[in-house]
């Protein structure tokens, strides 16, 4: 059963990576998730159950440094779809644990395949024999026993940055359906992983004094979790299936990968002043992100420098709903669409300057040229994305200020 449910993770990651939206690294990291806890399921399946000893000689211990990555992969996550956080370098320090057991583990990685098989062969007549594999400095019982500990304490910490930022942004009142999902997440690997801390105890206890720790009952609702957890996981996410699938756009041959960096970044900085939130309706986050992609690719020619342009001109260029449309700047940017237009068109004014063409033009001219119709909207706009007026600006920068 555990098996079938990891081979059904191994597609639910497949389809998370071909259906996502150039540089979603939501869905990246998530499908990385849904990858990690398959390769967990089907190497417990194959070592607990009767299997080959050729299927135990390749999976047993190989991949366990990669069970230490499901706890920080689901925190990177929850940290770019709810925290809307860039990754940054110093989040490779969270494979920093990984990275450590797998120099633990290099005695066995690089033992011949004879000895792999050996091994193998007293896993099938008995599963402890798993804790003779050959380490480095940190015998196999005791990675097992970190391995669950330190899983329970990132899937804690990512509940409690999760209610942290429900908290500050409320977006549990507006995002309830995705917020619920990756609780239920946390939940269950919690559970999962504390079901695996006490049979593993219970399993020392048992070597030890012939006698078991936990109850027969206790010990066959913990087996019983490992099979929930998966059939939860697996099936949840097909009841939101705009996490699966969501509108395919074609990239534009011109732009470059830093600069549609650049622009999403841009889009996702939300100002000081902040728009009325909405509740009427819900576009999960897994859409949001893909609407900022697409946005930020959609202005790289620049529409916004038009005198006309508007939110239904975006709709209609690029086939996302208006509602999706007005929702993503007023409950994900929290900024109303003219603002946020009007700051683009300060920023490119602002470079027109920089490059000298303030000389060669009256800011007039240069603030009609960027989609402004009247003096003192663009006076307005730029005081408030600069803090000074136009003249005020020209001033300072020739003073070298």
């Amino acid at each position: 059963m555990i098996l079938n449910l990891s081979f059904l993770g191994l597609v639910v990651a497949l389809l998370l990576y071909i259906y996502r939206e150039g540089r979603a690294y939501a869905k990246i990291l998530l499908a990385t998730f849904y990858l990690l806890t398959s390769i967990f399921g089907i190497v417990h399946d194959v070592t607990s159950t009767p299997r080959s000893e050729f299927m135990i000689s390749l999976f047993a211990i190989n991949f366990s440094p990669l069970y230490f990555l499901m706890g920080p992969v689901f925190y990177l996550f929850v940290k770019v779809i709810i925290g809307r956080e860039r990754l940054v370098q110093k989040d490779w320090w969270h494979i920093a644990v990984s990275v450590l057991f797998l120099f633990n583990i290099l005695p066995h990685l690089f033992s011949s395949f004879e000895e792999k098989l050996i091994l193998a062969h007293k896993i099938v007549e008995h599963s402890e024999a798993l804790y003779e594999a050959k380490y480095l400095f940190i015998p196999t019982f005791i990675q097992s026993m970190i391995r669950p500990i330190f899983t329970i304490g990132y899937f804690l910490y990512t509940g409690f940055y999760l209610y942290r930022r429900c908290r500050i942004k409320h977006y549990f009142v507006t995002h309830q359906v995705s917020i619920l999902w990756i609780a239920l997440i946390i939940v269950l690997y919690i559970l999962l992983n504390t079901a695996s801390l006490l049979v593993l105890i219970n399993n020392i206890e048992l070597g030890n004094s012939k006698h078991n720790w936990l109850s027969p009952m206790v010990l066959r609702i913990c087996f019983d979790i490992k099979y929930w957890v998966y059939s939860l996981q697996n099936l949840s996410i097909l009841f939101i299936p705009y996490v699966l699938f969501s509108p395919q756009y074609k990239k534009k041959k011109h732009m470059t990968s830093r600069a549609q960096g650049e622009m999403v970044l841009s889009t996702f900085a939300p100002p000081v002043k902040r728009a009325a939130v909405s509740t009427t309706y819900e576009v999960p986050f897994f859409r949001l992100e893909e609407i900022g992609h697409q946005i930020a690719k959609y202005c790289v020619d620049e529409p916004y420098l038009r005198s006309r342009f508007s939110l239904s001109m975006i709709a209609e260029d690029t086939k996302i709903p208006y509602y999706q449309l007005s929702y993503y700047f007023n409950n994900h940017l929290g900024v109303s669409f003219n603002d946020w237009k009007n700051e683009l068109r300060v920023k490119h004014i602002i470079t027109l300057i920089q490059s000298g063409k303030a000389q060669q033009n009256t800011l007039e001219a240069l603030a009609h040229s960027s989609g402004f119709l009247s003096r003192s909207n663009f006076v307005k706009a730029f005081k408030y994305n600069t803090g000074k007026t136009p003249s005020e600006y020209l001033k300072d920068m020739k003073n070298g200020i």
